[in-house]
């Protein structure tokens, strides 16, 4: 059932990204448009699903408990990666701009324009979309320190700046849900309603953006760059295997119980295609966007076929 879901949703979702690419091929889609869409996914639609979602969740102490276990997780998975990242780039004698965001995005996942709404999809009563804000906290950790010192001319932002960047309306939304949650606080229907509707237009959005960061840069190339391929491996396949292993392991040994919605969560975000967001950050800095825009299309596109690989195997072992 769960399978047949999972692809059904990615789907949807690789549908929604072929709209966003036609739409701005005929210029529906231009770029003030596409920088529209990422304002009002990043500051309105994302921050009104978490706070519906995360409180919508009864809380009880596995949750908890699966709460502290997903945070402690993604750190591993994360750390795993970017260790990956370092060693392929060495190996593969990637150097410069293109080396920096070959690690960059072997660490950083698309864990909220693509996770949030398949997970939403996967787990409809909130608590899988909790598990993965949890996740996407920890990496905005790692996009804010390890990841904008790795960009070329990171210089010109500072330490202090950069934590800075971990107060968004993202972050607010989520303290405010679990400060619901914790108080048993339920939004009346005549707001929660609007604000939950406004929170499903998320997945829409989100897609009709990649679709537009895909269409505008001459990605075909990718599909000639074995490095690319490397990463892929390394990202959607190597580290969320060995994290799943290390969890079952460890849950075995020590005892640790990690409910299933838990570990799937874990392990996909782990398996998420490369982070769009990056494409927009390595502009900025001055590093290499076309690579990685190649990396986000080929990787995106192979995640039809990974995501739904990964989760059979999460199930299976």
């Amino acid at each position: 059932m769960y399978f047949s879901i999972i692809t059904n949703q990615i789907l949807i979702l690789a549908l929604l990204a072929i709209i966003g690419v036609v739409a701005t091929k005929l210029k529906v889609i231009t770029e003030q448009v596409k920088n529209s869409i990422a304002s009002i996914v990043f500051n309105i639609t994302l921050p009104a699903l978490i706070i519906t979602s995360v409180s919508h969740v009864e809380l009880n102490r596995e949750i908890l408990n699966n709460s502290l276990l997903v945070f402690i997780l993604s750190h591993v998975g994360i750390i795993l990666l970017y260790f990956t990242g370092k060693i392929s780039r060495t190996i593969l004698k990637i150097k410069d701009k293109k080396g920096n965001i070959h690690l960059i995005h072997t660490m950083l996942g698309n864990v909220a324009f693509l996770g949030y709404p398949l997970f939403s999809a996967l787990f409809p009563g909130g608590e899988g979309l909790l598990y993965a804000v949890i996740f996407h906290l920890t990496q905005d950790i790692y996009i804010w320190t390890i990841g904008v010192f790795e960009f070329n001319n990171s210089k010109n932002l500072t330490f202090k700046e950069s934590l800075k960047h971990l107060i968004n309306p993202n972050t607010i939304a989520f303290a405010i849900g679990i400060i619901m949650l914790a108080l048993n606080i339920k939004l009346p229907e005549y707001i929660d309603a609007p604000f939950s509707g406004l929170g499903k237009t998320t997945i829409y959005l989100a897609m009709l953006y990649i679709g537009a960061v895909l269409a505008q840069n001459p990605v075909f190339a990718a599909f000639r760059k074995t490095e690319i391929y490397m990463l892929i491996f390394n990202k959607m396949l190597l580290i969320p295997f060995l994290l799943l292993l290390i969890i079952n392991i460890t849950s075995s040994v020590f005892n640790i119980h990690i409910g299933n919605i838990a570990k799937t969560v874990v392990v996909m975000q782990t398996a998420m295609p490369c982070m769009a967001m990056v494409v927009v950050l390595a502009k900025k800095y001055g590093s290499d966007d076309i690579h990685a825009t190649e990396n986000l299309f080929l990787s995106t596109i192979l995640s039809l076929a990974t995501l739904p690989l990964i989760y059979f195997i999460i199930q299976i072992l």
